[in-house]
Formats: structure tokens, C-alpha cells, sequence
């Protein structure tokens, strides 16, 4: 099985084990496990300085000045080149999660796409994901999910594999300061599918291949 985890901005001493002495601000003990005791560290492998860049890389296996190097809005789109002229990866380019699946593994993600939605082929189903819980954009509200506006109305950026996963959505009441029954921290959902993906896995299914890139942080 293979889980990946992408988290933006994430700063080198934002873990406990690149803190000696360690402080009491960081406190990272799952990582420093899988770092020092279960794991590898790769202390020089780098990632772009913008998440888009990093996430199409990641999922094309290419270097980011070879797919993506601009972190523009989800709007932009030039009519002329309907290959590579929107937002996010190329359409000719293929995904980890197709080659993934032609090796028999079963794909998810959940957490922060922002590889492309201008059509269904960019989206994380087109790109190979069997499943997935995940917002489009760069950003969205932690407890809303709202990601800008249409007009007047308010855009909320959820979606559950190839719909918007309105059984999850909070009332736009919910925020920082108001989390009553029923306000759901949107990590916290990411965090969530994650372990039912998991934990309702069987070996008929093939290996897991697991995209996890959490909220928290960016």
C-alpha cells in the first residue's frame, strides 16, 4: 500500500524532528516516528514555491516547467489551445493514478486538488482517482467550504467524486467562533474518509494508493 501526503507550505522546522532541542510550539510525534523509526527522510528533494505547481508535478511526474508553473485562477482559459490552455495539468498528460491502476492498485484522494477543473478530464476522476472527497480551488472556508462567488450567490467547492457532495455541507452559520452540533471541520472529513477508505479495504480490491492533502496549514 502507498499513502501519500502533501502539505503546503509546510516549513522545515514545522517538524519535531528537524527541532534539536525540540520546543514546545512543534510537536510532530506521528511524523517523527515515520521519519526516524519506520522511514526515509529525503532532506534534498524540493517542491515548487506554489501549490498548484507542486500538485500537477506530483501527479504527472514531471517538472513543474514542464506542466505548470502559475498559480492562476481557475477561470483563465486560452480558446486557442484546447490541450494545455487552462488552469492546472495538460489534458494529453497522463496522471500517477492511471498508471497506478494499470499496475492494479485502487486510487483515492481527498484534501486540496487544484491540478484543473475545466473539464471532467482534469478533475481527480479523470485523472485516474477511483474516489474522491475534495474541494477544486486554491482555497476554500474551513467550515463552510465556500470558495468565492457566482453573482450573488456563494460558490461552495466540495465535491464527491464526480458531484458536489452536498450531504456534507455545513450550515453557513458555521465558523471559527461558532462550532455547534452539527459544524464539521473540513479536515476533519478529509481525515475521516481517509480511515473508511481504509478500513473498508480488502485484498480483492488490489493495493491502496492513497492521495491525502489535507486542509491544515495553507
Amino acid at each position: 500500500h502507498i499513502i501519500t501526503i502533501l502539505a503546503d507550505d509546510f516549513g522545515w522546522a514545522d517538524v519535531g524532528f528537524h527541532r534539536d532541542p525540540p520546543i514546545r510550539a512543534v510537536k510532530t510525534p506521528h511524523l517523527d516516528h515515520l521519519c526516524k523509526k519506520e522511514g526515509l527522510e529525503l532532506d534534498r528533494h524540493y517542491v515548487f514555491k506554489f501549490c498548484s505547481p507542486t500538485r500537477t508535478a506530483f501527479n504527472s511526474g514531471r517538472n513543474p516547467i514542464h506542466v505548470n508553473v502559475l498559480n492562476i485562477n481557475d477561470c483563465y482559459a486560452n480558446p486557442k489551445d484546447p490541450i494545455g490552455g487552462y488552469m492546472g495539468m495538460p489534458r494529453n498528460m497522463t496522471g500517477i493514478a492511471q498508471k497506478m491502476k494499470k499496475g492494479g492498485y485502487s486510487t483515492h484522494m481527498m484534501g486540496k486538488w487544484h491540478v484543473g477543473m475545466a473539464t471532467p478530464q482534469h478533475s481527480p476522476r479523470g485523472r485516474g482517482y477511483d474516489t474522491s472527497l475534495h474541494y477544486f480551488d486554491g482555497a476554500n472556508d474551513y467550515w463552510t467550504s465556500v470558495s468565492g462567488r457566482c453573482g450573488r450567490e456563494q460558490i461552495t467547492d466540495l465535491w464527491a467524486t464526480d458531484k458536489p457532495a452536498k450531504y456534507l455541507n455545513n450550515s453557513r452559520s458555521c465558523n471559527q467562533h461558532n462550532q455547534v452540533a452539527g459544524c464539521i471541520y473540513e479536515d476533519l472529513m478529509f481525515l475521516e474518509e481517509l480511515k473508511f477508505i481504509i478500513n473498508n479495504h480488502t485484498e480483492q480490491q488490489g493495493p491502496l494508493f492513497i492521495y491525502w492533502t489535507p486542509h491544515v496549514v495553507h
